[in-house]
């Protein structure tokens, strides 16, 4: 099975819209306004960032939501570091990269109000990372 999208609702669609494409390449497909943007990756995910209030449906977000994020793996420590510092040389708040589960990580909070990871793949198996959960 392959996943095929991903619809992130977003305070600041076009802002976030920027972030996808200036730091992680992503490539715009669809700009409707700034209530949707759709993008795709190399690989050929969609990502779809959208602030469609109205179809909420009186459903109220948790205070902690912005708890959930995304993930970017890259191949190296040198490039988790390298995006790390071009992001905070441009004005991101960010905490240092650090050991997260095995991975060299740290993430970032979007203006959309989510976070993103950006980490090297982990050398834990899954299995192994939840054992203690599952003991």
């Amino acid at each position: 099975m392959k996943l095929n999208h991903i619809n992130l609702y977003s305070h600041d669609v076009l802002a976030d819209q920027a972030m996808f494409e200036r730091y992680f390449g992503l490539q715009t497909l669809v700009v409707r306004g700034e209530k949707m943007v759709i993008m795709q990756d190399d690989a050929g995910l969609v990502l779809i960032l959208n602030h469609f209030e109205n179809r909420l449906g009186g459903f109220v977000y948790p205070e902690d939501f912005d708890t959930l994020h995304i993930g970017f793996i890259r191949p190296s420590r040198d490039v988790v570091e390298d995006l790390y510092a071009r992001l905070c040389a441009e004005g991101w708040e960010l905490q240092p990269p650090r050991n997260f589960h095995g991975a060299w990580a740290f993430y970032v909070k979007a203006k959309g109000g989510y976070f993103i990871e950006v980490a090297t793949e982990t050398l834990v198996k899954p299995q192994e990372r939840y054992q203690d959960a599952l003991s």
